[in-house]
């Protein structure tokens, strides 16, 4: 999701935000802030931007996982329709609920719509916005329309539901944005730092000790088989869902697989596997442009090579240099 300097004038206005630069919390922790396991079936895709210079986007590992004035942490859903089965979003830490928007909705949009959100100043969708007291507070935006369970003024426990992941406001996939208003300015829960103190700053890690949150470059979100080429656009707004079998009568086998933070240069490599383990087929191929959202297929129309029944498993992998490498797997079967 991309959003321009206006998107911090958008939070500040809408949901009233005033942090006190004189009194502070004392090594605040937050619990994750989806009903999820990170980096199984939800995933950080965006960083807060650590760089106040504008036009430019650091994080705080002073690589490109953000975009340019990114005040917060963007987690996402492999899909739509996950986000139709219900993520629900939970209070990171003990608070009292300060404002509370709802009733915008959150379906796919097209640009048009999307600009239109932006001149109304609601990029931030339905959002709740806690006080955790001595200038600490949270904010979550992008909620599912008519999910958000509290309400100003209502005390809330750490963990606590407080609404769903959504793709209310200005964003082109399912995810909440999760801020944090801590001295004077918007925190990196990641370092504890300011976000114009730039990259490579490590005040103290905000998460909990012991939760799973690590630095996630790039992500092999999602994936599946299909009996034709995949219509991703179909995909993206949950119109069309992975089939639980094939028919051995199809007449092309395709395996796609969708990727987040995707860069120029890194390869992708996508296997075929047979019932009995054999390689069916395979594709690589260089990433020719840097993209936060991307889809490959790897596949072969049915002809002279026949599928057999049983398990076909696809096995996707993502090289970048000689340090980081992505692999996951899916399969169907074929009867």
């Amino acid at each position: 999701m991309f959003m321009s300097k206006k998107y911090r004038l958008c939070l500040l206005a809408v949901f009233a935000v005033f942090v006190s630069e004189d009194s502070h919390a004392q090594d605040p922790k937050f619990l994750f802030p989806v009903s999820c396991t990170y980096g199984v079936d939800c995933w950080p895709v965006n960083y807060v931007d650590v760089d106040p210079s504008e036009g430019v986007a650091t994080d705080f590992k002073c690589k490109r996982k953000t975009y340019d004035a990114h005040q917060g942490t963007d987690f996402a859903l492999a899909s739509v329709t996950k986000m139709r089965e219900g993520v629900d979003v939970l209070a990171a830490a003990a608070g009292q609920v300060l404002r509370v928007r709802n009733g915008e909705a959150d379906t796919y949009k097209e640009q048009n719509e999307l600009d239109a959100i932006r001149a109304e100043n609601k990029d931030c969708g339905n959002g709740v916005l806690i006080d955790h007291g001595d200038g600490l507070q949270t904010i979550y935006c992008h909620l599912k329309k008519d999910s958000i369970v509290v309400r100003p003024k209502q005390k809330v426990k750490a963990g606590q539901k407080i609404a769903q992941i959504g793709m209310s406001g200005y964003t082109e996939f399912p995810h909440v944005h999760f801020g944090v208003l801590w001295e004077g300015g918007f925190v990196d829960p990641f370092t504890g730092a300011l976000n114009t103190k730039g990259c490579g700053q490590m005040k103290a890690n905000m998460w909990l000790e012991g939760l799973p949150v690590s630095y996630e470059e790039v992500i092999i979100f999602d994936g599946g088989f299909r009996a034709k080429v995949p219509d991703f656009a179909a995909i993206k707004r949950g119109n069309d869902e992975n089939p639980i079998a094939l028919p051995l009568s199809s007449a092309a086998f395709v395996y796609w697989s969708g990727f987040y933070n995707v860069e120029e240069g890194d390869e992708v490599v996508m296997r075929i596997y047979d019932p009995e383990g054999a390689l069916f087929h395979e594709r690589r191929e260089v990433v020719p442009k840097t993209r936060s959202l991307q889809y490959y297929f790897a596949g072969r129309k049915i002809g002279r090579v026949q599928l057999k029944p049983g398990e076909y498993k696809g096995v996707t992998e993502i090289k970048r240099g000689s340090d980081i490498s992505r692999k996951k797997e899916f399969s169907v079967q074929v009867k």
